[in-house]
């Protein structure tokens, strides 16, 4: 019979070579018997970690979702805030000009005037606030402020009146300056965008539209009824009545656009109300995936350490068979 044998320097890196693995399948052991975890999850699983990488696939997915949540989230939030603001300013402005009728001095009319001017001033700064230099009420165009600057805006209602001095002509020239769709304060007053709403994805199956923009018809109507009773006091040779006039108007424009302010306001409400749904439910999808992830690279405590100690003997048994050999030689063989 034929024996085949192998060298002296082949038998030492053979047992080099066992030594390690069975060294290294210790470290491992104790690695998952610490952490709780598998160290070699594809072992482990048996190559099969299809499932795995799908439940991390899955994950990543839900995070980004709920990153884009929280950024629709702030949005809708800090527009909230806006429409707050330009609300707040509108209510003081009427309870003002409702003090305003035919038996007010001209200084109580002069100085209901000019606080409707700041008002104004007030309400267009609001709708153009930026936050991370992004605009909120442009729509898409978050690089574009949405209205031009208030004294601009007045400018322009001074030269589309003229000279005109007669109540109903001013009331009606500012009428269809706001309302104009290719003119006045479409061409020249609101520099946002025109297209759809924002549209933003918070979950697999769900987008959440943010529509709530400068040139809103509520918003128009706040800023047209603040804007005709600024103009009171802008105006050049209108009389007491006239003024009245004027800031009577615009008192039951303002008055009469809240309801619609309020439905915008509203429509943002129910888009926040959306997003924390959706930011719940993907909180729960991962949560149940993580526990997915966890159960598939979890390391049986019992029987990780059953394999240690096993592994732990079959290195003290190779350490001392490797002893024993070392101290063969031909004079102890003879």
């Amino acid at each position: 019979m034929t024996v085949v044998s192998i060298g002296d320097m082949a038998r030492q890196f053979t047992s080099l070579r066992d030594g390690s693995a069975i060294k290294s399948e210790l470290f491992e052991l104790a690695e998952s018997l610490s952490s709780g975890k598998v160290a070699d999850l594809t072992k482990s699983l048996n190559g099969d970690t299809a499932r795995f990488s799908g439940v991390q696939y899955s994950l990543t997915q839900l995070d980004g979702y709920l990153q884009v949540a929280s950024e629709t989230e702030q949005t809708l939030g800090n527009i909230q805030i806006i429409l707050n603001k330009v609300d707040n300013t509108r209510a003081r402005t009427v309870e003002s000009l409702l003090l305003v009728n035919e038996s007010s001095t001209t200084a109580q009319v002069d100085e209901a005037a000019r606080a409707s001017q700041s008002s104004f001033e007030e309400m267009v700064t609001a709708l153009n606030t930026r936050i991370a230099d992004r605009a909120l009420m442009s729509g898409n165009s978050v690089n574009t402020t949405p209205l031009v600057a208030a004294d601009d805006m007045l400018a322009g209602l001074q030269t589309a009146i003229g000279a005109s001095l007669d109540p109903a002509t001013i009331i009606a020239t500012v009428d269809t300056w706001f309302n104009d769709p290719a003119g006045g304060f479409a061409a020249t007053g609101y520099q946002g965008d025109t297209g759809g709403p924002i549209e933003r994805r918070v979950t697999e199956d769900q987008s959440i539209r943010i529509d709530a923009r400068a040139d809103d018809p509520a918003v128009k109507q706040v800023l047209q009824g603040a804007a005709l009773a600024a103009l009171a006091d802008m105006l050049p040779g209108l009389d007491r009545a006239a003024k009245v006039d004027l800031l009577t108007n615009a008192a039951s424009q303002l008055y009469g656009s809240a309801s619609s302010l309020v439905a915008v306001q509203a429509r943002v409400g129910f888009a926040e109300n959306s997003v924390a749904r959706a930011q719940t439910e993907t909180g729960a999808q991962q949560t149940t995936l993580r526990q997915v992830a966890n159960d598939l690279s979890l390391a049986d405590p019992f029987e990780t350490a059953s394999r240690l100690q096993a592994q732990q003997t079959q290195l003290e048994t190779f350490f001392s068979l490797t002893a024993r050999l070392s101290q063969l030689s031909l004079l102890r063989f003879i």
